[in-house]
């Protein structure tokens, strides 16, 4: 098979850092998690991945990540089945490979370009629909909601971060609006790692540029009445049996510093129906 050649924006260039760090992790003597079909997408993509097999650091923390994020997206499932779930920023990502239970309703959102090169990969189903929009626009909205009618789970993996704080309450003020009852699982950092990731992250190899940071996830409450924060799973301090992954130096300022340890984590938030 030809190698596909991707022509992909800023930001949606990033989707290849995670689809690289999932894929790599297959070949650890104990996975953080293990992603099969990633290390087959990885083959079959033209492009420089060497170029992050230093960052240790950066593909321990996305798998630790996605594993986050599929423990709060498992346990919310379990709970509430009929939910449909909308990943917001879907790239490259197999979350539905990995949780679909056979009964799942899902759409995959994202840009165009990022879109193009999920569909040279991934295929629709009656239960997988792919939406190709920005998350910002309005269209999808009525698309989804003609679709379901039930509250959604939304997912935001490796997304926020690219946005200003403005943006991320807006996105917040229209989900809230338009799915009362709804969920949003989303990662984010505290404003000190906002400062210095970019300097040790995988992204530097890129030009997307990290932008929001949060000092104490509880603020998120205090943005609008509807917004309550029903879970939080911190890296690595949720995960610590996956410390000696990290780079020495960075075990060393952990172990030294506990709070090093929760200041990035993954976040359920409910947007609560107020009638």
């Amino acid at each position: 098979m030809n190698a596909t050649t991707l022509n992909l924006g800023t930001i949606q260039e990033t989707l290849l850092i995670t689809l690289w760090a999932r894929a790599v992790e297959i070949n650890q003597l104990d996975p953080i998690l293990t992603d099969p079909r990633a290390a087959q997408i990885l083959t079959q993509i033209d492009y420089d991945f060497q170029k992050f097999f230093q960052e240790k650091s950066s593909q321990t923390t996305v798998c630790i990540r996605g594993k986050a994020f599929d423990r709060i997206v498992s346990e919310l499932l379990q709970t509430h089945p009929q939910t449909p779930v909308l990943e917001i920023g879907a790239g490259l990502n197999t979350r539905f490979e990995r949780l679909d239970d056979g009964k799942l309703r899902w759409f995959d959102l994202d840009l165009p370009d990022a879109m193009t090169v999920r569909r040279k990969f991934f295929e629709e189903s009656d239960r997988r629909q792919f939406i190709s929009a920005s998350v910002f626009e309005t269209d999808w909205i009525e698309s989804v909601k003609a679709s379901t009618n039930e509250p959604i789970l939304f997912i935001a993996e490796g997304v926020l971060l690219f946005f200003s704080e403005q943006q991320v309450k807006a996105l917040f003020a229209t989900l809230a609006e338009h799915f009362p009852g709804s969920w949003i699982v989303f990662d984010a950092i505290s404003q000190l790692l906002l400062a210095v990731r970019h300097r040790f992250d995988a992204v530097k190899h890129t030009s997307a540029k990290f932008q929001w940071g949060i000092q104490n996830i509880q603020q998120i409450e205090t943005w609008d009445s509807r917004y309550k924060l029903h879970r939080s799973l911190y890296i690595p301090a949720d995960f610590t049996q996956y410390l000696a992954r990290f780079p020495r130096m960075e075990q060393i300022l952990m172990r030294l510093f506990p709070d090093f340890q929760r200041m990035a984590g993954v976040h359920l938030v409910k947007f609560q129906n107020l009638d």
